[in-house]
């Protein structure tokens, strides 16, 4: 956040980068600061002023300025904060009709500002900063957070447009899941097979909008374990050559094939920007594969991965899904997202355009496929599975 014209960082955002956001995850501080930046210049443009100005005129109380959400949201709403224009234009876009989407995104715009006043409440609103006593102080105090919990409560209970399309909780179904991946399953070259000799022609899958065996192995498999497995983007990114692998006996002499969900070592160097890392304590775990998938990872891995770096003379980093041309560098998350803009999305909507189709919208219309989408439709899938687990255990039980 700085100043165009003095070349200077906001004092206020900057110390509330340094002692509150330094502690949360590098892709949370992006987006308050976001939301933060839409603010200012909403601001500026509104009393030409800067925000920093109007605070210290205000003798840092944060009361006055609390009221200006109400018009930031309906700004955001106007789209106005996708412009350039020096002013904020007319009252057109009042009668905007407010979806669950929109309301979901400003509404995350006006909860990070609110933090940011929550803050400097917090910092300001004490006797180091107002020449007042210390029980004044503290009602003053009160106030703006119970005004700013009042305003919060309002935007969040506004009504939404009721005829917009359920999209499902940002998932597929079932059935849209089954033929996304049939699109994606990789073709399989010709082989001889070691043991027997035999020769085994090569099965190609047309559907498949990928043309290199290295893409079609790479892309399937980072899209299983977000489809099928409910990973996130950033834990797919932080697979190694080694997360995955085939467990030791049991007493039955059964093993399982398992991939561990961690953080990178200290001694692995990533040269991505912007560093995936895990979300949660919770994160930390392993998960159960198929001899399938473990099978498709080992082909991936033998057959289209080691060559590369052999053949390029590069020193292997470990991490499992890379790039697959230039210095081999581990894959980013703007990397997939543009896959499945780019690539997938629009080529599965070619093979069946009646998921988009205005007749499907309140059935089964589909939301546009991007790598969260996955986790959710996991997720639906799941609990679909486990309700009607128990309701067959239920059924029985009351037959019994």
């Amino acid at each position: 956040m700085v100043d165009l014209k003095t070349t200077q960082p906001s004092l206020f955002v900057t110390i509330y980068a340094l002692k509150k956001l330094r502690r949360k995850k590098l892709s949370t501080q992006v987006n308050i600061h976001r939301s933060l930046k839409f603010f200012y210049i909403y601001f500026f443009k509104k009393h030409k002023l800067t925000f920093d100005y109007a605070f210290y005129e205000a003798g840092y109380n944060i009361s006055k300025l609390i009221n200006e959400l109400d018009g930031f949201f309906t700004y955001l709403l106007g789209q106005q904060h996708l412009n350039n224009e020096e002013d904020i234009v007319g009252l057109g876009f009042m009668h905007t009709s407010i979806t669950k989407a929109n309301k979901v995104t400003y509404n995350g715009h006006i909860r990070h500002v609110s933090g940011f006043f929550r803050y400097l409440n917090f910092r300001y609103m004490n006797t180091a900063y107002q020449d007042l006593m210390p029980h004044d102080a503290h009602m003053f105090n009160k106030a703006n957070l119970e005004n700013l919990t009042y305003m919060l409560n309002t935007f969040n209970n506004i009504e939404v447009l009721q005829n917009a399309p359920a999209h499902r909780y940002k998932s597929i179904s079932e059935m849209q899941n089954v033929e996304l991946m049939n699109m994606l399953i990789p073709s399989t070259p010709a082989f001889t097979d070691v043991d027997t000799g035999e020769y085994v022609e090569a099965v190609i899958n047309p559907l498949n909008p990928f043309e290199e065996g290295f893409q079609q192995y790479r892309n399937y498999l980072m899209h299983r374990f977000m489809y099928n497995y409910g990973m996130r983007v950033g834990e797919v990114l932080l697979l190694m050559t080694d997360s995955i692998g085939e467990t030791l006996p049991d007493s039955r002499g059964k093993t399982r094939f398992v991939m561990v969900v961690q953080n990178l070592p200290d001694d692995v160097d990533d040269p991505r920007k912007h560093k995936p890392s895990i979300k949660t304590q919770n994160s930390y775990r392993e998960i159960e594969l198929t001899e399938d998938d473990f099978i498709m990872v080992e082909i991936f891995k033998n057959r289209y991965r080691t060559p590369l770096f052999k053949e390029k003379g590069i020193e292997d980093h470990g991490i499992l899904f890379i790039k697959g041309s230039g210095k081999l560098t581990p894959f980013t998350y703007d990397g997939i997202r543009t896959i499945y803009k780019n690539k997938i999305d629009p080529t599965f909507i070619g093979y069946h355009p009646y998921y988009r189709t205005e007749a499907n919208k309140k059935i089964n219309y589909m939301v546009k496929l991007n790598p969260h989408v996955g986790r959710h439709t996991w997720a639906y899938i799941t609990l679909e599975f486990i309700y009607n687990d128990l309701l067959k255990e239920n059924i029985m039980m009351a037959q019994d």
